[in-house]
């Protein structure tokens, strides 16, 4: 799991801390993958292989993405 967002890195370390997250978070400084995947608060879930497997605008409901997180092959 990684979080992106356009915030610094100094930004995402503080929130992480804040909130007791322990996943990467990486900042799209330059726009790529809000280029490639659209803009606004998006969730997706990419298998291993790179196929977009689950997509939620706006913040997921917890038990259903971990039902999908937990269904990839």
């Amino acid at each position: 799991m990684i979080g992106v967002s356009t915030d610094a890195m100094e930004d995402h370390r503080k929130f992480a801390k804040e909130n007791g997250i322990e996943f990467p978070l990486v900042s799209d400084d330059r726009r790529a993958v809000k280029k490639a995947y659209g803009w606004g608060r998006v969730t997706y879930l990419i298998d291993k292989n790179g196929i977009v497997r689950f997509v939620q605008k706006g913040v997921p409901d917890n038990r259903v993405f971990l039902e999908r997180l937990r269904a990839l092959p």
